[in-house]
């Protein structure tokens, strides 16, 4: 692909995946007025509760294959033979990983006594789970082809507002509106599946076991890495839950899902261009430089404009998504609303310079220090602040996440030209 293609390209892979976003975040935004009227602070809150239970074992289904796999994807895309081989390895793996997910999921439920009345709530979660492995992303994400990926997963989540309308009425309703949110991501697998054996992309086959033990080995190498991810981010949540109970826990999840959406502006960029960044990194050293010098300026600009609107509008955008029973969830969104710009910036020092140079050890270092300080925080915070002493961890660790970051690829001298084009003449 030479650099006049590839230029357009990326910059429609950008835009597919802003429409992935539009499905991600500003849909759930188009119900989340009527949800939180009809369900109330606590039953709200129980169903953020199962959500965030749930997103620990999408971790574990997602596994590392998310840059692993990517990454293996893009580097043999012109290869049918070993795309075959890589997508079987791979797909069994995560098959794998789901009996694990659900095997501990009905012994953690069944032997949790606060969580046993609940059960139903956690058994509708996992459909989530289900869909995740069923929708291939990273193969489709490896193969830049994510215009795909947008229309696969909007359509599904689009229709998934009709019955939230029609069949949430009441509290005791939590249980269905799981299923079908879980129901959206099934069915949006399903059709990505139906896609690829129409396009002929790969030749269906058995894995051997010496491959999806292989896919296994290398995404655990980057599966670290996003469970130390996790454990800083839903971690918070979740002890919040645990401590100050459904309510706390409702307006920290209303607050922060209105700083994820804002922050979702710049998920477009981070997918399409990490496997840019993981090819030209081994080929073009000045032009991966160059990519990811005008990355950074965009999310300064982008993610700086959204952390600022943010913090402004944060009593109004409460009380128009939550109503005044919400209320409290202004404040905590003041203390979330910097983290679309440090997150933005994390991202680029990460994901899009770390990882496609290799720096595989120093970026699970940072996030495993990132977890360690959570863990450190997060119970004293949430004990005495709540819901504000939640956001004010995440915001305190994610700068330093930030800041450990910048540091060692200071050191290392990435955030200078001639030590991008040194590493192309040497490979």
């Amino acid at each position: 692909m030479n650099t006049t293609q590839a230029q357009p390209r990326l910059r429609h892979n950008i835009a597919a995946m802003g429409l992935v976003q539009v499905s991600n975040y500003v849909l759930p935004l188009i119900t989340l007025p009527y949800l939180t009227r009809v369900l109330g602070a606590e039953a709200y809150g129980k169903v953020a509760f199962a959500q965030v239970a749930t997103a620990y074992f999408v971790l574990l289904v997602d596994y590392g294959f998310s840059w692993s796999a990517t990454r293996k994807v893009a580097a043999q895309r012109t290869d049918r033979v070993a795309l075959s081989r890589i997508f079987a390895a791979t797909w069994a793996a995560q098959w794998l990983l789901v009996v694990m997910a659900a095997l501990t999921v009905a012994i953690v439920v069944l032997l949790a006594e606060r969580l046993r009345p609940d059960a139903a709530l956690y058994a509708a979660a996992f459909s989530t789970v289900i869909g995740t492995a069923l929708f291939p992303i990273w193969f489709l994400q490896g193969l830049e082809r994510l215009q795909v990926v947008a229309i696969l997963q909007l359509l599904p989540r689009a229709l998934a507002l009709v019955p939230i309308f029609l069949v949430i009425q009441q509290p005791q309703d939590a249980v269905w509106l799981l299923l079908i949110q879980g129901g959206a991501g099934v069915l949006g697998g399903v059709l990505s599946l139906y896609w690829m054996r129409r396009q002929s992309l790969i030749h269906w086959q058995l894995p051997s076991w010496s491959d999806t033990l292989g896919a296994l080995r290398e995404g655990g190498a980057l599966f670290g890495s996003r469970a130390a991810i996790s454990l800083y981010t839903t971690l918070v949540p979740l002890v919040l839950g645990w401590i100050a109970g459904p309510v706390a826990l409702a307006y920290f999840n209303l607050a922060d899902k209105l700083r994820s959406a804002a922050q979702g502006v710049l998920t477009p960029l981070s997918q399409a261009l990490f496997p840019r960044m993981s090819h030209l990194v081994s080929t073009n050293g000045h032009a991966a430089y160059t990519l990811v010098r005008g990355s950074a300026f965009a999310v300064l600009l982008v993610a700086g404009s959204a952390s600022a609107a943010l913090w402004l509008l944060a009593d109004w955008l409460i009380l128009l998504l939550g109503g005044e029973e919400f209320l409290p969830a202004a404040d905590v969104l003041r203390w979330l609303a910097p983290l679309p710009l440090v997150i933005g910036l994390s991202n680029i020092l990460g994901v899009q310079i770390m990882l496609p140079h290799g720096l595989n050890r120093a970026f699970n270092t940072v996030l495993l220090s990132a977890a360690a300080a959570s863990l450190g925080l997060i119970v004293p915070m949430a004990s005495h602040f709540h819901a504000v002493g939640a956001a004010q961890t995440m915001l305190i660790v994610e700068i330093w996440v930030t800041v450990l970051m910048a540091i060692v690829l200071w050191r290392l001298g990435y955030f200078q030209a001639d030590r991008w084009a040194t590493l192309t003449t040497k490979s």
